[in-house]
Formats: structure tokens, C-alpha cells, sequence
């Protein structure tokens, strides 16, 4: 009865190892991203590169989800940019990113550089930034991390025995290239941007196997959001983000308020909470602050998936943090005064 019991046990693990692990080779075929997409936008669209107002930005975000299941997804980013080199209307970043999912550590590791180019047209009512980048990835995971039905000897696990499973690789490495616009402008007083990026237009390989015929599907991302001021305190945000890559896709919508907290004009000190949806998939809170060049915030997600079952409702948890510094002042012809009288 015990032995019956035991094997239960173990075939209800070997069951759920076997979903994560197809997890891992195929949600993970996918690109690194976050709830808080507006807060790590330069991994959708290269031509978000210098799209903030000052001379450099800073950003990092970090992410976990499905420590109730399995062992936890984790993933970070960070990016650093510089806006007009040089007085151009260049602007370049540089990112990096790591992501570890699930029971075989399957690891994606990012670096990429960016670049865009600002073009006005009607003064800064209307702005375009076309922008590409270039970047290398390397993707691995780990077959010693997993159990397999080989090493099941009729009445417990044996971790000595062999897997039987042979792979041709453990890891790969590739080149991508993304290119994309944005555009940004003022409407009835309101700030709107939007844009549109092709990511991944190299042939990646992405088979452990050898097999030249699995790669990885090129990425489309459409965003779009919105502000407006309601009040002298009071303002809001709604923001949207569309991506299909492959046969996935998603489609993301939701919506912020502003509480601003600065007594003087050049203050940017405000609280904010908003509620996203991911369709599908996920809803989200998000919360967090801004301190004049400093921003941080805060989210969680709740699982509405065919996951949800497994997953308790839990999702992931998520913060980010960014850092932009303010424009130099341009100092004109030092105009002639008076000598003071006293």
C-alpha cells in the first residue's frame, strides 16, 4: 500500500516537472518581458531610446513568478541611455538582461545596443524616433536539474541511473535586430505617444536538437498610452501594449492615477496606483512613487489563466526603479546691465 502510495506521489511529480518543463522550451521561446511594460520600454521598441526628457536615463526592473509551483521564474533588466550625443539628435542605450525559468534553469541572457534618431515637425508638438538595435543572446539550461521516467526503478527514484535522454546542445548563441518608431505629441492637452517595432528579424535557431527548422518567430509590439491632467493634483494615464509573436499573442490594457504631492511648479513628486489587464492571462495592481528624477514601482499579478488551478491565483511579483538625469541649462549671450546703485 505504501509502494502504491510512493508511486502516486511520484507520478503525480513526474507529471507536473514535465508540464514546467515544456513551459520552460516554449513560453520561454519567447523574449523577455514585464507587466510593467512602460517602465522597461527599450525591450519592446528600440525606438523608446531617449523618449524622456533630461541627458542620460537609468533603468532596472525585477521580476518573480511561480514560486507557489515550481521553483521560481526569475527575470531582471537593466538599461542605461544618453539622450542627443554629443547636442545630435542621436540618442544610444545599452541593455542587459537575464531570465531563469523553472525546474531546468532554462537561461536567457541578453546584451543589446540601441539607437534613434528625434525628428521634429511643428515644433515639439509632433515628434517622430525611428530606431533599431543589435544585440546578442544566449540561451541554455540545465538536464541535470530535471528527473526522468528512466530513473523510476519500479519502486522510488534512483538519481544514479541514466536519463536516457541525449541532447546534440545545452545552450545557444544568436544575433538580433529590431527596428521600430515611435511618435509623441500634445492633443487637447493631453501628452499621447505611440509607436510600432519588429523584433527578432534575423533567422535564430532555437532547437536543442539540431533541427533548422525551429526558430524563433519574429516579435511584433504595438504600444500606445495617454496623460492628462484633471486637476492641479489630480491626473491620469491609460496605457496599452499589443504583441503577437509566432501563434501567441497578447494584449494588454489598463489605467493609472497621479496624486501629486510637490508644493512648487518644478516638482515632480507624485503617488500613483493603477489596475492592468492581460488578456487572458492576468490582471495586475501596480502602486509606487516618483521624486522628482526618481521613480519606483511596484506590482503583482493574479493568475486568471488555465493556470490558475496549479497556481493558486499567484502570479508574479515585480519592481522597478529609474533614475533621469535633468537636461544641462543653456545658458545664452550674457546680456549688458547696469552698474547696481546703492
Amino acid at each position: 500500500m505504501i509502494n502504491k502510495e510512493v508511486k502516486k506521489k511520484h507520478r503525480y511529480t513526474l507529471i507536473g516537472v514535465c508540464m514546467f518543463f515544456f513551459l520552460s522550451f516554449n513560453i520561454f521561446s519567447q523574449d523577455i518581458h514585464f507587466s510593467q511594460f512602460d517602465q522597461a520600454p527599450l525591450w519592446n521598441n528600440p525606438a523608446e531610446t531617449g523618449n524622456f526628457s533630461g541627458s542620460a536615463r537609468f533603468m532596472g526592473s525585477q521580476r518573480t513568478q511561480w514560486r507557489s509551483v515550481t521553483a521560481a521564474y526569475q527575470t531582471f533588466a537593466l538599461s542605461a541611455e544618453m539622450k542627443a550625443v554629443k547636442q545630435s539628435p542621436w540618442s544610444m542605450a545599452v541593455l542587459v538582461g537575464n531570465d531563469i525559468a523553472g525546474d531546468s534553469r532554462f537561461r536567457t541572457t541578453q546584451l543589446q545596443a540601441q539607437t534613434s534618431y528625434e525628428k521634429k515637425v511643428k515644433g515639439d508638438s509632433l515628434v517622430f524616433l525611428p530606431g533599431m538595435a543589435l544585440g546578442i543572446t544566449s540561451r541554455g539550461f540545465d538536464p541535470s536539474a530535471l528527473v526522468y521516467d528512466a530513473q523510476w526503478n519500479g519502486l522510488v527514484f534512483d538519481p544514479t541511473l541514466p536519463n536516457q535522454e541525449v541532447f546534440a546542445r545545452y545552450n545557444r548563441t544568436y544575433l538580433t535586430v529590431a527596428l521600430g518608431i515611435q511618435a509623441k505629441g500634445i492633443w487637447k492637452e493631453m501628452n499621447w505617444q505611440g509607436g510600432v517595432a519588429l523584433n527578432n528579424l534575423s533567422h535564430i535557431k532555437q532547437s536543442f536538437f539540431n533541427d533548422d527548422e525551429i526558430v524563433l518567430d519574429k516579435r511584433l509590439a504595438l504600444n500606445f498610452r495617454v496623460r492628462k491632467h484633471l486637476s492641479n493634483v489630480l491626473s491620469a494615464e491609460i496605457l496599452t501594449l499589443y504583441q503577437k509573436q509566432g501563434k501567441l499573442n497578447e494584449f494588454v490594457f489598463g489605467g493609472r492615477a497621479y496624486y501629486a504631492i510637490g508644493t512648487e511648479i518644478w516638482q515632480n513628486r507624485a503617488i500613483f496606483m493603477g489596475l492592468h489587464r492581460r488578456s487572458k492571462d492576468a490582471f495586475w495592481l501596480d502602486c509606487g512613487a516618483q521624486y522628482d528624477q526618481w521613480r519606483f514601482g511596484i506590482s503583482y499579478d493574479i493568475n486568471t489563466s488555465k493556470l490558475r488551478p496549479a497556481s493558486a491565483a499567484k502570479g508574479g511579483m515585480e519592481v522597478s526603479i529609474s533614475y533621469i538625469i535633468p537636461p544641462k541649462p543653456k545658458l545664452g549671450k550674457l546680456k549688458e546691465i547696469c552698474d547696481p546703485f546703492f
